[in-house]
């Protein structure tokens, strides 16, 4: 009878070392590689699974994993015997162990194979970033969405090594581990005996982010015909989504932002002055920091815009001529030349510093790691180069002009998407309500 036992490596290592499986049957021995590895620190030896303390907080993950190997050898073991009505060698059961718990090595040299859900999940983004897939307008993908693709498969490759990742395991017992995976905090101890993060809880938002793009790679399984379990479809497989904090700047906040002497650091000037043409023209970064001298005709800048290939025409503010006409001998297009946009954020939160109507504490609202969270921020630490969209859009809502009018220079396709952006508070609302009826009492007098 075969007896199945997990050992460590080396169990004095001060580190983490691998966890290997040994298999003793009719006096025959293998030493199978589980894969996983783990500090001796949380290992109990007497158990041969993983201790369950709050330091480790992958045990009972990785427990289940190694009574699945566990489980999986002995069917494998029994299998054999009834096949070969006789004791298998350690060749035999190790090449079936291999085509059972780690297919993608064992049979990548058969042609036809299907891939393993991470192999498709490779190609899915392969092709992405290759154009052989495309958006639904028939663009190519751009890189935020390629990186989010890549961090979502870092993440899967990970969650893996606890769970069996297969499109047969795609149920409500994977979302439910996986979306906890995601909302846990993970921390270790350091020499010093303290606390360190090593992955910290995510946002509802960057949660249900991840999920959706789950959701769209398992839609590519399922159309391509490597996937027929639709779980990920039923109500239960949700990407929460939530209105997520975000500030916009008034016209006056905007106005001292602009007049702000920058004059002895050109850099930032250059920054501001390029943000300010975001706030007055309602664009994207990607946009705004890419207007040709074509794009400005007359009055008007007549934009195609990058990421939903909206046409747009916007009017000329006379912030931007100000602007203009301070480049118009330095740069072609007469605006600020463009940097990243992490670094944009950057420099731009070290201008709004120095902004005293931007140093107002403001309360932050949100969720993370599936519990609500409040902090308490200052105004110019939340300025980002999407503030710019935001404020443009809310203040000129606030003027009282037309919605749907504004969605056409904006370039937003529908209401619920175009209101996401526009930031007024209960009051403002009711102040806007107050000064319609009384224009509306003054027409009637």
């Amino acid at each position: 009878m075969a007896k199945f036992n997990f050992y460590l490596r080396e169990k004095g290592k001060d580190g983490e070392t691998p966890i290997i499986l040994f298999i003793s049957f009719n006096s025959s021995r293998l030493k199978y590689p589980t894969r996983k590895v783990i500090h001796p620190k949380f290992w109990n030896e007497s158990e041969q699974l993983a201790r369950q303390v709050k330091d480790f907080p992958l045990a009972k993950e990785l427990n289940s994993y190694l009574r699945f190997i566990k489980g999986t050898a002995e069917k494998v073991i029994e299998s054999l015997y009834n096949e070969l009505q006789r004791p298998p060698s350690i060749e035999e059961l190790k090449k079936r162990l291999d085509e059972v718990l780690n297919p993608s090595e064992t049979i990548s040299k058969e042609e036809n194979r299907p891939p393993t859900f991470l192999e498709l999940f490779k190609r899915f983004i392969k092709e992405s970033v290759e154009g052989t897939r495309l958006t639904t307008n028939g663009k190519r993908f751009d890189k935020r969405t390629i990186f989010k693709y890549n961090t979502v498969y870092n993440i899967l490759e990970n969650f893996g090594k606890t769970y069996q990742l297969t499109f047969e395991t795609i149920d409500k017992n994977f979302y439910t581990k996986f979306v906890e995976s995601l909302n846990k905090e993970q921390t270790i101890k350091n020499g010093s005996g303290k606390k360190e993060i090593v992955k910290k809880s995510y946002a509802l938002n960057t949660v249900g982010k991840y999920v959706q793009v789950l959701k769209t790679f398992l839609t590519y399984a399922t159309e391509n015909g490597y996937n027929s379990n639709l779980f990920f479809k039923s109500k239960q497989f949700k990407a929460h989504k939530v209105p997520g904090f975000s500030i916009y700047l008034t016209e006056s906040e905007i106005e001292d932002l602009y007049n702000f002497d920058l004059s002895e650091t050109p850099y930032l000037e250059r920054v501001r002055d390029l943000f300010i043409v975001g706030c007055w023209t309602g664009l994207r970064f990607e946009d705004f920091t890419s207007i040709k001298p074509e794009n400005i005709q007359g009055n008007f800048l007549h934009i195609k815009t990058s990421k939903t290939g909206e046409s747009v025409v916007i009017p000329i503010h006379h912030y931007i001529r100000k602007i203009m006409a301070k480049y118009e001998d330095r740069y072609p297009n007469s605006l600020p030349p463009s940097i990243s946009n992490q670094k944009m954020n950057d420099y731009l939160k070290e201008i709004a510093k120095r902004v005293d109507s931007l140093k107002i504490p403001i309360e932050v609202e949100g969720i993370k790691g599936g519990l609500k969270v409040t902090s308490t921020k200052y105004k110019w630490e939340l300025v980002t180069t999407h503030t710019a969209r935001r404020s443009f859009a809310t203040n000129v809502y606030k003027s009282g002009f037309p919605a749907i009018s504004l969605m056409k220079i904006t370039g937003h396709r529908t209401e619920k998407s175009f209101l996401l952006y526009i930031k007024v508070t209960p009051e403002e609302n009711a102040k806007l309500l107050l000064e319609h009826w009384n224009k509306s009492v003054l027409k009637v007098s």
